[in-house]
Parts: C-alpha cells; structure tokens; sequence
C-alpha cells in the first residue's frame, strides 16, 4: 500500500509538472513571437535608417561639390557656415549648401563680384530664416522666395509682405543714380535696386529668426536640420 500510495503521487505531480511546462511553453511562444515582431520592427527601422542616412550623405556631398564650385575661394567660409546653418537659419548643412549654390549662381550672374558674392549670399539666407520666422512656413521656402524674386518672379516674395514691381525697380534706379545703363552694369544696378527695396521692406522682419529662437517652431527648425546633419553622418559612415 505504501509502495502504490507513492506511485499515485509521484504520477500525480508528473501530470502536474506537465501542465506547468505546458503552460510555461505556451507562454514562451508568445514571448517568443513578440521578440521576434519585435526584432523585426527593429530591424526595418534600421534599415530605414540606412536607406535615409545614404541619401542624406549622398544630397550632402553632391551640394558641397556644388558650392565648391560657384564659391571657389571661398568655398571654405561657405561650408563653415553650413556647419552652423542648424542653429543660425534652421538650415541642414546640405540645404545651406543647395540654397546657397543657387543663390550664389544667380548673384554671380547678376554682376556680384567674387569677393562679395560669399557675404552676400548668406545675409540673404539670413534674411529668409528671418522672413520665415516673421511670417510662418520654413527658411527654405522663404529663400526660395528670394530667389524667385532675383529671377524677376514677385509673386512668391508677397507672402513675406513684400510688394514689388517693375516700376519701382526703375523708380529705385534712378534715386540711386544707376539710370541710363546698359549690358552687365545695367543688369547689376537692377540688382542693387531690388536689393535696396528688399531691405527697406523687409526691415521690420530683419533679426526675427534670433527674436523668436525660444519659440516652439524655431526649436522644431533647428531640431529637424540638426536631425538631418546626423542622417548624413550616419550615411557617411556606411
């Protein structure tokens, strides 16, 4: 009796220990499926994050090569400012780079001498983060605008409170004893005088980018460009 009472209870605590390692299995499978779901999400975002990084460093080298080639000599005091384009115009140093590329093309072409083209192009960048910060919407937008303004596009410009036209180009000219030329002079006055407008129109706005760095939608600018500095390191890297 003593021997069957032992049997009967070592069984009964074998299909005991068989329940528990049933149900210790069962829940190790959803543990193991939910490792594994997440080891996947994981991985996709990694993968993303290498897909991203590469094109972020791919964009950044190709606008640096640019830049490079407009700015010449002073191509190095452009990527020092595109290194600190995050946090002084909320600028990713490869959008830095593309705006000013362009930027620099068409003052260039407008007659800017190469010693000034550098300084100017950036004050303008400058005066986008500050249109920007003023009126709503991104530095690139209102750079874009600038540009689209030194094309004798006006259109873009008005949302920034800027009202231009022909006429006052002209008008502008004259004051500034610029009339009466022709060719490349005549070209550059035209772009002394809207340059002239600009700034007087835009004065209330000049230093709005510094004023409202404490701002929700400044700290958000400068966050998304700083984000898109790291991307492309990261891409480098690879």
């Amino acid at each position: 009796m003593a021997k069957n009472t032992v049997i009967v209870s070592v069984l009964g605590d074998t299909k005991d220990l068989a329940s528990k390692l049933g149900d210790a299995g069962s829940s190790f499978g959803k543990w193991a499926k939910l490792g594994l779901a997440a080891t996947a999400a994981v991985g996709a975002a990694l993968a993303g994050a290498a897909v991203k990084g590469v094109k972020s460093a791919s964009e950044l080298e190709q606008n640096m090569g640019a830049l490079g080639s407009v700015f010449k000599d002073n191509a190095a005091q452009m990527e020092s400012w595109a290194t600190k384009a995050a946090g002084s115009v909320g600028l990713a140093k490869s959008e830095y780079a593309g705006l000013a590329t362009v930027l620099g093309s068409q003052l260039r072409n407008m007659g800017v001498s190469s010693e000034q083209l550098a300084g100017q192009t950036n004050s303008l960048i400058g005066l986008g983060a500050d249109l920007a910060a003023q009126f709503g919407g991104s530095t690139s937008d209102a750079v874009s605008a600038l540009s689209s303004l030194l094309r004798g596009e006006r259109d873009p410009i008005e949302r920034y409170g800027v009202s231009m036209n022909e006429a006052a180009v002209t008008a502008k000219m004259a004051e500034m004893g610029l009339s009466g030329l022709s060719g490349e002079a005549e070209k550059n006055a035209k772009l002394q005088a809207t340059l002239a407008i600009l700034m007087q129109q835009t004065a209330d706005a000049q230093g709005a980018f510094s004023r409202e760095s404490t701002t929700l939608a400044g700290a958000q600018q400068r966050l998304a460009a700083g984000t898109e500095n790291l991307f492309a390191i990261f891409g480098t890297s690879l």
